[in-house]
């Protein structure tokens, strides 16, 4: 595992030998931020311990082979899958097996069933990329916004609904009227065809965590920092002393509230976890006994009445034997979707595809969902540039707090932020911070 953290990019710390030997540090939250960062640190001689509140590593990061393939219930690609990537790198030393999507692979049926003729597709795609190149840094507002401004009636074709809820609300997690349209053009990214991995993000998540102290199912309850020469972590029924904490937990965690800080976090970051977006994408992955479906296509997109409802199905059939559709709920209809239960949900998604291919939708084997903004530990899935934000914003959430107690995931790294290779190069950030600290 050392050789695996000390190749990663931009360890600074690993280069120069800095060591923290015998320093007891509490990592809070094992996702792959924070189990990056407990790696370095234990590789360089800190005793470690990482505090998990689910029964699992991994955090937003999971993988289930149950339905006979891969369904991902955070992460579901490498974006940008260079050798580059840090993640692509440490998914090649886990022995992952990558399967390139074709993005191009699409087919898309109109709200009525039809498939959509070869103009009108050039048409829609034509002004979604005319849109988005308009953007700039200095576009202020929403997405939609913008949109509205390009054709203040296109927001009626439910084709261009479609496009841009399948293609940009997808991206970032949020809803249209949410997303900031100068923010986004920001961003860093590496290049590469987006890339699935066959056999599950899990064995990354494995690797990380085979040599790290975990600590699962338990929540952590505050955290105490204000002290000069220590931290204290509460989890329940006991209190945890260490020179350092690196609290990784979800944005969606620290806008909840559910751990106390004391003191108080600073007006400053409170004001930013406020500000930064946290969203939601739902995932369904329906396992049928009969196919009814083309093998070759690797998307296909429904046009809904409703923006956001199931606009986009991933076919299993291109990189596995198995008979699934994994549908995708996006922007608002996210947060609709995400409240439904199991068998409400299924009925939804069924009548979508129905429309497209009638009575031949029947006899589903297994299914496997996703509900992110639910879940108690995260309450949504990533986070994204919202209207009204700034990169100081991320940055904020970047700082450390009286030298002893350090932050990192994907929510706060401004460039790659809702990526994992973003909440891995966060993971490397905090571990470099403790280790200047400790040099003080």
């Amino acid at each position: 595992m050392s050789t695996i953290v000390t190749l990663l990019p931009g360890n600074a710390i690993a280069s120069t030998k800095k060591k923290i030997e015998g320093k007891k540090i509490i990592v809070i939250g094992a996702g792959i931020s924070g189990l990056v960062a407990a790696n370095m640190l234990q590789n360089w001689g800190a005793e470690v311990l990482v505090l998990e509140a689910k029964s699992h590593p991994g955090g937003r990061t999971r993988t289930s082979m149950r339905l006979g393939a891969p369904f991902e219930f955070g992460a579901g690609w490498i974006h940008g899958p260079s050798l580059d990537n840090p993640i692509r790198q440490l998914a090649g030393w886990a022995g992952s097996s990558f399967f390139i999507t074709d993005d191009d692979s699409i087919e898309l049926y109109t709200s009525n069933g039809s498939e959509i003729g070869e103009d009108d597709w050039d048409e829609i795609e034509e002004i979604w990329y005319e849109v988005l190149d308009e953007l700039d840094v200095d576009s202020t507002g929403s997405i939609l916004q913008n949109l509205n401004e390009y054709d203040d009636g296109i927001w009626e074709d439910p084709n261009i609904r479609w496009i841009f809820s399948a293609y940009t609300e997808f991206d970032y997690g949020a809803s249209l009227k949410d997303i900031s349209a100068g923010l986004i053009n920001e961003e860093s990214g590496y290049p590469g065809a987006d890339v699935i991995l066959t056999d599950g993000y899990q064995k990354i998540i494995d690797l990380l965590a085979q040599n790290v102290k975990i600590r699962k199912s338990t929540p952590v309850i505050s955290i105490k920092y204000d002290f000069n020469d220590h931290v204290e972590i509460e989890v329940e029924n006991e209190t945890f002393s260490a020179s350092y904490a690196i609290c990784s937990v979800p944005l969606g965690v620290l806008k909840s509230g559910s751990i106390a800080f004391y003191p108080n976090l600073p007006s400053y970051i409170k004001t930013s976890i406020s500000r930064v977006g946290f969203g939601t994408v739902t995932k369904l992955a329906i396992k049928f006994n009969n196919q009814f479906w083309d093998s070759n296509v690797q998307y296909y997109g429904t046009v809904t009445k409703k923006t956001g409802r199931w606009p986009l199905w991933m076919n299993y059939k291109t990189f596995s034997d198995e008979k699934i559709l994994m549908g995708f709920c996006f922007g608002d209809y996210a947060s609709t979707a995400d409240k439904m239960s199991d068998q409400d949900l299924l009925k939804d998604a069924l009548e979508v595809l129905s429309n497209v291919w009638g009575e031949a939708v029947a006899n589903v084997v297994d299914l496997m969902r996703t509900s992110w903004s639910q879940d108690p530990f995260s309450f949504g899935a990533y986070s994204y540039k919202k209207v009204g934000n700034s990169r100081e914003d991320f940055e904020n959430l970047s700082k450390p707090l009286n030298s002893r107690l350090f932050f990192c995931g994907e929510h706060t790294n401004f460039d790659f932020s809702a990526t994992t290779h973003g909440a891995l190069m966060s993971g490397i950030r905090a571990a470099d911070q403790i280790a200047t600290a400790n040099l003080r």
